[in-house]
């Protein structure tokens, strides 16, 4: 007896049937968004505590910056003899005559008759080189005068009338409410490095000469969330914005005393200052971010 052929169109249903009782490829579990770093609620200062700063390069990510140029910075004391620190890194130095033919060619412009075609001014040449001291703040406390890094000396040294890396909480909570503070530079001392030393004592000068305006004063500007590592993790912290003469600042808003988390030297352009101290320079001079707090015991201390 003959089979009965199967309609075509039953056929492909059938076929398409068996097929799609199959194992079915499993999908792709969901991908989770990008957590967001933890938040640094409070920074208390306290021996132990090391801060790492890095050149305040805008534009360039921290990993990129050369561990070379990275600085430590390590609590020993606080108490009543005020507040002592060790500092190590490697810095940038002017070789001396790279500083001499520089210092030169500024008196040669200066002292040239009027109308005398400009002669270009030579390159600065630098050296890397360890560096580190320790350094003792006795005024800690009551202290009122912030001291850049970048002029920290070398061995042990003690610096009066600085707050360190620190502004007064009088002069924060002042810049948090009133939207502006007095926070002088500590210059006085006569241990400060050279030339940064130099070239901001000149900066100041011509800034004082050429604004209307007080040059100790830090204005307010935004509350941001400033990014760093902690204990080797990424994290974030609350911090406030000022701004001066001489450039911007990131002030921190956590609980604990208001550190200077970042300076980008900045002044306002002008004959004097590209002449006498300029910006570049002071920015590869004193310009600085922290990048990592390490608040852990280390292994080797």
């Amino acid at each position: 007896m003959p089979h009965p052929r199967l309609a075509a169109p039953a056929l492909f249903a059938a076929l398409a049937l068996s097929c799609g009782r199959g194992p079915r490829e499993p999908e792709p579990a969901p991908v989770p968004p990008a957590a967001r770093p933890p938040s640094l609620l409070a920074l208390p200062l306290s021996p132990g505590l090391v801060l790492a700063l890095d050149p305040n390069l805008p534009g360039v990510d921290g990993g990129d910056v050369p561990g070379s140029a990275r600085r430590e910075v390590e609590v020993l004391e606080l108490g009543k003899g005020g507040l002592r620190l060790r500092w190590s890194g490697r810095v940038r130095i002017e070789k001396p005559d790279s500083a001499r033919r520089r210092e030169e060619w500024v008196r040669a412009r200066a002292n040239a008759p009027q109308g005398a075609p400009p002669v270009a001014a030579p390159p600065a040449a630098y050296e890397s080189r360890e560096v580190g001291g320790t350094l003792l703040f006795p005024d800690f406390a009551t202290a009122t005068e912030f001291l850049l890094p970048g002029l920290w000396p070398e061995g042990v040294a003690t610096i009066a009338g600085s707050s360190a890396l620190w502004i007064s909480p009088n002069a924060f909570a002042e810049l948090k409410a009133a939207g502006r503070a007095t926070v002088p530079f500590s210059l006085s001392s006569s241990l400060l490095r050279n030339p940064a030393a130099s070239l901001l004592k000149r900066a100041f000068q011509l800034s004082s000469e050429a604004s209307s305006g007080p040059p100790h004063l830090w204005t307010r500007e935004t509350e941001t969330d400033f990014s760093l590592r902690v204990d080797g993790m990424e994290a974030h912290v609350k911090a406030l914005g000022a701004r001066n003469w001489f450039g911007a600042y990131t002030v921190l808003a956590a609980d604990g005393p208001p550190l200077v988390l970042s300076v980008l030297p900045g002044p306002s352009p002008s004959s004097g200052l590209d002449l006498f101290a300029p910006a570049s320079v002071l920015r590869t001079l004193l310009g600085y971010r922290v990048s990592e707090v390490i608040r852990l015991p280390r292994r080797n201390s």
